[in-house]
């Protein structure tokens, strides 16, 4: 029993020994460069997104020997390698990856040095954007675009701006003919500018980043408006009341001049009672009218005394006569409400239409005239006398 147990143990120790004989073997050749070295990896990056590519910004480590990074994506079957020049600080390198696809990716990046030896991996994600998000933008919406009252500046007015939106690009004709450029802040509502060539064309695109951080900058195509011609709105302040035999007179306080004092609510203008009749006054200056404006009083809208139709004459020299002589009709007018409902009744658009004043185009081709002579023929509800609450006008004259 003994000499069994013996052989036993001599068993096991000769195997013990084999094994540790072979261990020391391999250990031997695996250390047979030296010790394992690894190049020190970057210490961060920074990932920018953009339009079908993106680049990391490699922030590297203290490590000297560094000359090279290389960065994996598409689960290790992609790469690419950039050389890397080092100065005496810390570098931070930019790696730009092209031609990618829409979509999100997944990136490891890794050192190298002179000798090949690699660092550890340094993973960073990032979204590479393309068609479907260039297909999702839109322009911004203009809402208003029209020459400034002395007509020195196209004053354009902007819906609120989309998401991402980080301005817009204008490019127009200057009065030079050549083509400006000019950039919309983001979030600007209102715009003027100065110089522009009237009768052209105006383009204009929204500017977007998906981030922040983004390298490219993506727009829709440009989305084209028509300037119109020069025009300003003549000086109110130079109107001035002119009574001329036969001329409907001032009646129930309502005064002349409340036509162009720029006030909305009554009172404006009520004449003495008679129908048709006329009324006369001086706008200062002679000019070809282009358009008008008229407002109903908003406590008659499309009732009472409101004027429904109605004649714009001009003259340069009236006749003291009060005589028609002298005078050149201009414009036939009559007055619309958008539901054409019966009287009494109005929609919220009918009353919105009023309040907005209401326009009327002058025909081209008409003479310069100071004076405007207004012929009433009938309003809205069959009333004897008339009422106007507030009138515009404006001129193409420079």
């Amino acid at each position: 029993m003994m000499k069994l147990i013996y052989n036993v143990i001599c068993f096991c120790t000769i195997l013990w020994c084999l094994s540790s004989c072979t261990k020391e073997d391999a250990y031997k050749e695996f250390m047979k460069g030296g010790e394992i070295s690894y190049a020190g990896r970057v210490d961060s990056i920074t990932v920018h997104p953009g339009n079908q590519r993106i680049q990391l910004s490699l922030a590297l480590g203290s490590d000297p020997l560094v000359t090279k990074v290389k960065a994996f994506w598409n689960d290790h079957r992609d790469s690419t390698i950039l050389t890397v020049n080092r100065t005496s600080g810390k570098d931070t390198v930019n790696l730009i990856i092209s031609n990618l696809t829409e979509g999100n990716y997944n990136f490891s990046v890794f050192t190298m040095d002179n000798k090949n030896n690699s660092s550890v991996a340094v993973n960073a994600s990032g979204t590479v954007y393309g068609p479907s998000y260039f297909n999702s933008l839109v322009n911004r919406r203009i809402k208003e675009l029209g020459f400034s009252n002395d007509g020195t500046k196209l004053e354009l007015s902007w819906a609120a701006p989309s998401i991402d939106e980080i301005g817009v690009e204008l490019r127009h004709l200057g009065t030079d003919n050549q083509e400006k450029i000019f950039v919309v802040p983001a979030g600007q509502l209102t715009t003027e500018l100065t110089g522009v060539k009237d009768g052209s064309v105006l383009k204009y695109r929204s500017l977007f980043k998906p981030e922040p951080n983004a390298i490219d900058t993506f727009s829709p195509e440009y989305t084209a408006v028509n300037i119109p011609f020069f025009e300003r709105k003549l000086n109110k302040s130079k109107f001035m009341e002119l009574i001329l035999p036969g001329d409907a007179r001032t009646a129930h306080g309502w005064l002349m001049p409340f036509l162009w004092d720029d006030k909305y609510n009554p009172p404006g203008f009520a004449t003495t009672p008679g129908v048709p009749l006329w009324f006369t006054f001086d706008t200062g200056v002679s000019s070809t009218p282009s358009r008008m404006k008229t407002w109903q009083a908003n406590d008659r809208l499309y009732s009472g005394e409101s004027v429904r139709k109605f004649e714009v004459w001009g003259s340069n020299d009236p006749n003291p006569d009060g005589s028609w002589s002298s005078w050149t009709k201009l414009l036939t007018a009559e007055s619309v409400k958008p539901s054409g409902l019966p009287l009494g009744e109005n929609t919220a658009a009918d009353i919105d239409y009023a309040k907005a004043g209401e326009e009327f185009v002058f025909p081209a081709g008409l003479p310069k005239v100071r004076y405007i002579r207004l012929k009433l023929l009938e309003n809205w509800g069959g009333a004897g006398f008339m009422t106007m609450e507030e009138i515009t006008l404006w001129t193409n004259d420079r």
